[in-house]
C-alpha cells in the first residue's frame, strides 16, 4: 500500500513539473475571437511612394572573410548586405504599416506562411511583415548549416536550428511587435527584419518604392514607414468611403 501511494504522489509530481515546463509540447490556444466584419462597399486603399532625398548614403559589404563556404557562393566577393535599396530616389525595403485608427476592429488571422529564406549567406527577402499568429517560414537553402535568432522584445523570441540544406522551420508572432531583429548566430553579418501587427494593412516597398495597403475602412489614420538605415516616418491620413489615397514617404532631406 505504502509503495502504491508513493508511486501515485510521484505520477502527481511528474505531471506537474511537466505541466510547468510545457512538458506536453503543445502551446495553449488562444482564445477564437470573431473577426470585425468589413463593409467592402466602403472600404478604400492607401497606396504611395517611398523615396530618399539627398545624398544616398552608401550601403554595408556582408564581410565573408574566413567563412569559405559563403564566400565560395560569390565569386566576385563580398557581397552588399541589402540595408540600402534606394533606386533613382525610390527607397526598397522600407517597412510601411498603419501605426493608429483601426480602433478596436479584429481581422482574420491568414493561414498561409511568409517565407524567408537563407541563400548565400544572406537572407531573402531582408524585410517581412505578418500579422501575429501567422505562420512565419525559415529556409535553408544553403549546403551548410544556419539558424535563425528572433531577437523579440514584446513578443515571444525564437532560436532555432536549420542545420542541412532544404530544411525549414515555422515559428508564430505571438504579440504585435512593429520589428524584430533576426539574426544567424553562426554567421554574424546575416540580418533581416520582421514587423509583427494585428492587422493585414501593411506592406514592404518594392523596387520601385510603391507599397499598397487595400481594403481599408475609411477613418483617420496614422501612417508610419520604418526603414533601418533611415528611421522612422510618420503622416496622418485621411480616407473616405471607396478613397483611393495617394501618399509620399520622403526620407532623408533636412
Amino acid at each position: 500500500m505504502k509503495q502504491q501511494y508513493v508511486s501515485v504522489i510521484t505520477s502527481v509530481a511528474l505531471c506537474a513539473l511537466m505541466s510547468a515546463c510545457g512538458g506536453g509540447g503543445q502551446e495553449s490556444a488562444k482564445p477564437t475571437q470573431q473577426a470585425t466584419p468589413l463593409d467592402m462597399s466602403t472600404v478604400g486603399t492607401i497606396s504611395g511612394v517611398v523615396r530618399f532625398a539627398g545624398a544616398v548614403p552608401e550601403q554595408s559589404v556582408a564581410q565573408l572573410s574566413g567563412w569559405a563556404e559563403c564566400a565560395s557562393q560569390h565569386p566576385q566577393g563580398n557581397p552588399p548586405s541589402g540595408d540600402v535599396l534606394v533606386n533613382d530616389g525610390r527607397v526598397q525595403n522600407a517597412l510601411v504599416y498603419i501605426k493608429d485608427g483601426l480602433g478596436n476592429r479584429v481581422f482574420a488571422t491568414p493561414a498561409e506562411p511568409v517565407s524567408v529564406d537563407q541563400k548565400g549567406c544572406l537572407f531573402f527577402p531582408r524585410v517581412v511583415g505578418v500579422q501575429v499568429d501567422q505562420p512565419l517560414k525559415f529556409l535553408n537553402s544553403d549546403a551548410l548549416a544556419h539558424n535563425v535568432h528572433g531577437f523579440a522584445q514584446a513578443a515571444k523570441a525564437w532560436n532555432v536550428s536549420l542545420s542541412v540544406k532544404g530544411m525549414s522551420r515555422s515559428v508564430k508572432v505571438d504579440k504585435p511587435e512593429t520589428v524584430i531583429e533576426v539574426k544567424c548566430d553562426i554567421h554574424p553579418w546575416m540580418r533581416a527584419y520582421v514587423g509583427a501587427f494585428p492587422h493585414p494593412y501593411f506592406a514592404v516597398s518594392g523596387t520601385d518604392g510603391a507599397f499598397t495597403l487595400p481594403n481599408l475602412p475609411p477613418g483617420e489614420y496614422t501612417l508610419e514607414a520604418w526603414h533601418e538605415r533611415f528611421g522612422t516616418r510618420s503622416q496622418k491620413v485621411s480616407l473616405g468611403s471607396k478613397e483611393a489615397k495617394e501618399v509620399e514617404v520622403k526620407f532623408g532631406g533636412s
